[in-house]
């Protein structure tokens, strides 16, 4: 209106309403629609939780994913209104001034205060897959430092149990949430905390990174996504496994069926480690 569009030039087929008060042509980005979301709330709302994690590309399980996309969460400051709005989800926060800070031009809470809301959402393996993603050696966003004075902070809240367990997991070499998951996996069933993308060598000739490694049992443990299943990448796969087990190794495939069997997936790797130590 402030514009000059008519009444009756907003209700044109031409536009898309995606939350109250809010119009986007309707070919809009998802990010565009959460823009204008923004742009139609008080000035010190801002993007958190679930959806500060879209927002930021921090890694999150599909189904959790996909409710932060279809209903935002939005935090405003502690003893302000909470946001009320269909579509919507409304916090109110306590928020310190580096705990906001601001993606494509929208308010949204910071990795390191986005990691500490999630422990309330998600499981170890999950936050895990966070706090790698955090301390990512080849884009690290904070350190190990960093997420022990978060935690510290929030010490005794909802989720502060996982928080300290995902930090005594994480791991900056992990390059994948289901590598991290996996990881956690083995170590809260009790066994042994293993190698994660190590490179390996016969010689000086490069021959494979693998996921994760147990190198006194010369056990790979690899993840195969759905572009494993790509036939040129079958076939890349086939000779590298070729390759490390005639170096001496032995490789074990892990594919996302296995998480839904995890006893099963378990039993298979104790195996595998007590036929090192016979």
């Amino acid at each position: 209106r402030a514009y000059g569009m008519s009444h009756s030039s907003l209700r044109s087929v031409r536009w898309d309403t995606p939350y109250s008060g809010t119009r986007v042509e309707t070919d809009a980005t998802e990010l565009q629609r959460l823009s204008a979301l923004m742009r139609a709330l008080p000035d010190h709302a801002f993007v958190c939780g679930p959806s500060a994690a879209v927002l930021l590309g921090l890694p999150l399980p599909a189904s959790l994913d996909r409710a932060a996309r279809e209903s935002p969460t939005i935090g405003v400051p502690s003893g302000c209104n909470r946001i009320r709005r269909p579509g919507v989800t409304g916090r109110a926060l306590t928020v310190e001034p580096s705990d906001i800070v601001e993606v494509e031009g929208i308010r949204c809470s910071s990795p390191l205060r986005t990691w500490a809301e999630l422990a309330e959402a998600l499981d170890v393996g999950g936050l895990t897959a966070i706090s790698d993603r955090l301390l990512s050696r080849r884009d690290p966003l904070a350190t190990r430092a960093d997420l022990e004075r978060m935690h510290r902070r929030f010490l005794g809240g909802r989720g502060s149990r996982r928080r300290r367990l995902a930090v005594d997991f994480a791991d900056d070499r992990a390059e994948s949430p289901r590598e991290s998951e996996l990881r956690v996996l083995l170590i809260q069933a009790g066994l042994p905390v293993p190698e994660s993308n190590v490179e390996i060598f016969d010689g000086h000739r490069f021959v494979a990174r693998v996921d994760l490694l147990y190198r006194d049992a010369r056990l790979v443990i690899e993840y195969d996504g759905d572009y494993h299943r790509d036939p040129r990448q079958w076939s890349r796969d086939q000779s590298r496994r070729a390759e490390l087990e005639s170096l001496g190794y032995r490789v074990t495939v892990v594919t996302a069926r296995d998480f839904d069997a995890p006893h099963a997936l378990l039993m298979r790797i104790r195996r595998l480690l007590a036929r090192a130590h016979p």
